[in-house]
């Protein structure tokens, strides 16, 4: 009987874990397939030769980001729209860095935890989304502009 149990036991347990990573597996394919269609969107219409990162960045309408070089070496920005759109390209030499723009988003406050840096199109322009979490267990999230630093809005206290 003791035997029994335990083969049941062991059985769930593993029937439990494979179900976890399909589910993880399904709930993320969406945005890699995002994120697959506009690397290849961006190297498709020459903005992009080399990709160094993408990820995909929601505001009003989801748009993928992708990071990469250019023909020349440059280092640019291809703002991905979903679905059918027009794709922009911003230059990412002399604009902000993504660690400089955590060091201006945590100097007012406090973070516990950064939980990400991403970089998007809003209508200010491409800013620097920083999210974190505070001293007081609180998600923030600052957004400064890649151009020149500066804070273009926050949202605290979450």
């Amino acid at each position: 009987m003791k035997q029994w149990v335990t083969f049941i036991l062991g059985f769930l347990s593993f029937l439990a874990v494979s179900v976890m990573i399909i589910v993880v597996f399904t709930g993320n394919k969406p945005y890699s397939d995002a994120e697959k269609a506009a690397i290849d969107r961006a190297k498709n219409e020459d903005l992009l030769v080399d990709v160094q990162q993408s990820y995909v960045y929601a505001n009003k309408q989801m748009t993928v980001t992708v990071i990469g070089t250019d023909k020349k070496g440059a280092l640019k920005a291809v703002f991905v729209p979903a679905g059918k759109g027009e794709l922009k390209a911003v230059a990412l030499d002399g604009a902000v860095t993504a660690q400089q723009a955590r060091e201006k988003a945590l100097t007012e406050k406090e973070a516990k935890d950064i939980l990400h840096t991403r970089l998007g199109m809003e209508s200010a322009g491409p800013v620097w989304e920083v999210a974190f979490i505070d001293a007081n267990d609180h998600l923030n999230y600052v957004y400064i502009k890649a151009e020149d630093g500066t804070t273009w809005k926050q949202i605290s206290n979450l």
